[in-house]
């Protein structure tokens, strides 16, 4: 006979693997089922075996469905066979859970029905009919009964409320919140998550809701507060030491940071993931997030990690699903990892094996990624245009636009130049198609960076086939679309046109929720169920995208007639291009045909900007003022030699062509040219500098000149400030200088982040404190406040509709991130959130000089000067003070989105009649 403690301490095991499932504690969870069996072991007694099996079924629950499956039918033969209805009833609970895992739907359903009976005559069990009514809203959801899944999360609710359950309770809500998105009541699912993370009574249940709140916000297009609230939950984990937790979130944060084209910090979140994966052991969730770290390391051109990660990811290969198994096969075979042509071969042969494998599981879009991967390999340039040409018509068929437009984009680089801008044009259209259906937060923060060397080697092409002015016109679009899409009228209104949608939000969260399981699924039968339900979803998601087009309101951009009427008489507009490796500019004036000119190698101009990046450097660090005044007097004449050769790179070619009249320089930079210090560039030959000469205004597209003007009935200046750390001193001096020509303005200092909230935005917002530029993950570039950071993220959705000028007296708030369009520059940012103009430095800054220069160009402002005029002069009064190197002067530079503060900047500042002094 089994001594009673035997089986005790059995039970005590059974319950301790459930806190150590909550915890994610692999190996706690293995030595546990150890114990277990260690005790069962030497008992040899039916009762005490079928404890060990139900142990160890549970410790297997989330890692290995179908063992965990073995173990429970193991432990129901027993106690069922001995008529044992509580613990029949709470191991079928468990068993239709693995059951629906599996996509034994109607077994499930069963069990479930079978639990019931079991527990109904068990009233000390009834605390387990939560759980019941949780796995049948899971069943009824994963049979596409929605309205059934509804209803049983709200039986669920209520008997948790009943048992005092509040984690079942939130788990049931969570649940509602799912039945409620299928069927696209958007509301409903809101407030239940918010209901849910109230009753949450632990940091991992609410940890779970941010969780799903943040995939909420992404349905809806609010991909930064997502990010947030994902950055929350996997917080609360960590502290909660639960690693598989935080390996999930890490990776859905991954996501989310490649699909705002910051590939860097998607990285480093899918290796957050994989560590997390490997230590909870589950080695299928790390095989995914090392695919998904192999694939950003190829997007970053870093063939090295691709391969380490690969490597990794193969020790996992034997255990993975087939889907998983064919793209690892396919990924090791990526072009980028194999440059010989003998290597390609073999290479190929294994692509193209993977591809069939996926193609036969019925899976369209990861097939369609492994055919671009054999058209890359292709050495003949007939059969790999028949490749690129066969993905695009798929792809076309499909809806599949980003697939179609990558395939375009090989097919162009297959052909000659005369005929590559035939396939790059349609890829220029499905780009400006994808822009329309963007949620603004990913149209600012992606936008530029993931179509840029689409649209160059568009122009490319053009110009070889000599064709200028479609040249030029896609330039306009390539560096003017986001500015045009944010300028249309109803984008503000609404703020995701897209996924206010209720049908197209319910079909994609559902589309999402499969393939999810799709990749996972451990059957083939299993797998064609979904495979059905997921084509079925397609089609209804193409068609809504379809009819989404046609109906949300756009901008047209303006074309060249209008952008030249837009144009001052004595203005001549520079349209930069970085082409590949080349630098070219398109002329424009208010009349006569665009012009074009080929500068020359990008190569130069990077050794340009570096060895003057240098230089500010040394001045930045030294040791005391003294020391730096005399490193800046020693490094004068071979900082204005580096400036004239600057000059005679991006301008003086163009001198011949500028018309003597000119007096407006209107420059729109692209790429390592924002990081231009135009003001400083220095006229060989009249040994001025080219603000001297020209009024200079800088422009992210020539095309914002013709764009419409919002409308605005502005606040009341606001100044903002805080010293930080390290302090800086001319703080409050600068913004009493200030506010002595701005005697309405509102003054904060020190700032804090509520200040940033106004009924009205202000008609103009100065902030002076310490920037900090985040070069791999450009969102995360800060401005600090003394209650926290403002992240970029942050500034993108500000209001500042009519704002006329932005002025960032902070470090680096101009510079624009290597991977990523101006709108990821703080600078770009404040226009992207609507300001008129920004004023922002290109470098670190030195605190004196920029109090006086700051000065100077708020007292010209307010005196009527121009933008242009006002920084010409404050330039001036810095040098005069005997700061003559550019690093003091040269750093602050306007970006504008709308002319008017240049034409209207009288308006700025100005103390209102009633308050003049006569």
């Amino acid at each position: 006979m089994l001594p009673p403690t035997t089986l005790a301490r059995l039970r005590e095991l059974r319950d301790t693997i459930l806190d150590l499932l909550d915890q994610g504690d692999a190996p706690a969870l293995h030595a546990a089922v150890e114990q277990a069996w260690a005790l069962a072991h030497p008992a040899v007694e039916p009762e005490a075996t079928a404890l060990a099996h139900w142990c160890h079924g549970l410790a297997l629950l989330y890692r290995e469905p179908r063992a965990a499956l073995e173990h429970y039918e193991a432990a129901l033969a027993f106690f069922s066979a001995h008529e044992r209805p509580p613990e029949e009833g709470r191991l079928q609970i468990g068993y239709a859970g693995l059951l629906g895992q599996l996509g034994r739907l109607a077994e499930a359903r069963s069990a479930l029905e079978r639990a019931a009976c079991c527990l109904a005559d068990a009233p000390a069990e009834q605390r387990f009919l939560p759980a019941l009514a949780i796995n049948r809203s899971d069943v009824e959801g994963r049979l596409g009964n929605y309205e059934a899944m509804l209803l049983a999360a709200r039986e669920a609710e209520r008997l948790a409320l009943q048992h005092q359950q509040p984690a079942a309770q939130t788990q049931a809500l969570v649940n509602q919140a799912f039945a409620a998105l299928f069927l696209g009541q958007f509301a409903a699912a809101e407030d239940a998550l918010q209901q849910a993370m109230t009753v949450a009574d632990a940091p991992d249940l609410r940890a779970w809701v941010a969780v799903n709140q943040a995939r909420l916000a992404t349905y809806r297009g609010q991909l930064f507060a997502a990010l947030r609230l994902l950055a929350l939950a996997r917080q609360a984990f960590a502290a909660a030491a639960i690693e598989q937790d935080q390996a999930t979130v890490a990776l859905e944060e991954a996501g989310l940071y490649a699909r705002l084209q910051l590939p860097h910090e998607a990285r480093r979140a899918a290796l957050s993931a994989v560590e997390g994966f490997v230590h909870a052991g589950l080695s299928q969730e790390a095989l995914e997030a090392l695919l998904m770290a192999a694939r950003l390391a190829l997007t970053l051109d870093q063939p090295a990690l691709a391969r380490q990660d690969l490597a990794r990811a193969a020790q996992y290969l034997a255990q993975a699903p087939p889907v998983l198994q064919a793209l690892l096969l396919g990924y090791q075979a990526h072009p980028r990892l194999h440059p010989t042509r003998a290597a390609r071969r073999s290479a190929l042969a294994q692509v193209s094996k993977a591809k069939a494998e996926l193609e036969a599981a019925g899976l369209l879009t990861e097939q369609l990624e492994l055919a671009l991967l054999v058209a890359d390999l292709s050495t003949g340039v007939r059969l790999a245009a028949q490749e690129y040409r066969h993905v695009a018509a798929l792809a076309r068929a499909n809806d599949l636009i980003d697939l179609e437009q990558r395939a375009l984009v090989g097919l162009a680089r297959r052909l000659p130049p005369a005929e590559a801008w035939q396939p790059l044009q349609r890829a220029a259209e499905l780009a400006s198609l994808m822009r329309q259906m963007m949620p603004v937060e990913e149209l600012k923060a992606s936008y530029l960076t993931g179509v840029a060397p689409l649209y160059a080697d568009l122009i490319n092409a053009y110009l070889q086939a000599a064709k200028p002015e479609a040249a030029l016109a896609a330039l306009f679009e390539a560096k003017g679309g986001i500015w045009a899409e944010l300028a249309a009228p109803s984008l503000e209104a609404e703020r995701t046109p897209l996924l206010h949608d209720a049908h197209w939000l319910r079909t994609k969260a559902e589309w999402d929720y499969w393939q999810e399981q799709l990749h996972v699924a451990s059957t083939p039968e299993l797998r064609t169920q979904m495979q059905q339900r997921i084509h079925t979803l397609e089609a209804q998601l193409n068609g809504l995208a379809r009819q989404h087009v046609r109906q949300r309101s756009t901008h047209v951009l303006p074309n060249l007639a209008v952008l030249q009427q837009a144009l001052p008489a004595t203005s001549c507009a520079l349209e930069y291009l970085v082409a590949g490796e080349q630098l070219v500019v398109f002329l424009i004036e208010a009349t006569g045909p665009p012009r074009y000119v080929i500068l020359g190698d990008l190569a130069q101009l990077t050794t340009l900007l570096n060895r003057l990046t240098l230089q500010r450097a040394s001045l930045a660090y030294c040791a005391s003022a003294e020391q730096q005044q005399r490193l800046a007097q020693g490094q004068l004449d071979p900082s204005e030699r580096l400036l004239q050769q600057l000059h005679q790179l991006l301008i003086a070619p163009l001198l011949p062509l500028l018309p003597p009249s000119l007096t407006q320089l209107i420059i729109a930079p692209d790429g390592p040219l924002y990081s231009v210090p135009w003001a400083a560039l220095r006229d060989l030959n009249e040994l001025t500098y080219l603000d001297q000469q020209y009024e200079l205004i800088l422009v992210p597209s020539v095309v914002v000149l013709a764009l419409p003007q919002p409308d605005a009935d502005n606040g009341p200046p606001l100044l903002l400030g805080w010293e930080g750390q390290p302090p800086l001193p001319h703080v409050a001096s600068e913004l009493a200088a200030i506010q002595h020509v701005q005697p309405e303005a509102h003054c904060c200092n020190p700032a804090q982040l509520r200040d940033l909230t106004w009924p009205r935005p202000p008609q103009l917002l100065h902030l002076a404190l310490h920037g900090q530029i985040s070069a791999q993950a450009p969102l995360l570039s800060q401005l600090a406040l003394a209650d926290g950071p403002l992240l970029l993220a942050d500034v993108l959705n500000l209001q500042l509709n009519g704002t006329q000028v932005v002025t960032l007296s902070a470090c680096d708030t101009g510079k624009v991130p290597e991977r990523g369009g101006v709108a990821l520059a703080l600078a770009g940012a404040f226009l992207c959130a609507g300001a008129h103009a920004t004023i922002a430095s290109l470098w670190p800054v030195h605190d004196a000089a920029t109090s006086t220069f700051m000065a100077n160009f708020y007292q010209s402002l307010g005196a009527g000067q121009s933008i242009p005029l006002a920084l010409r002069h404050a330039r001036a009064a810095v040098r005069s003070t005997g700061r003559l190197h550019h690093y003091y002067w040269a750093a602050f530079q306007p970006l504008l989105r709308h002319i008017t503060p240049i034409n209207s900047a009288r308006r700025i500042g100005r103390p209102r009649a009633s308050q003049r002094r006569w």
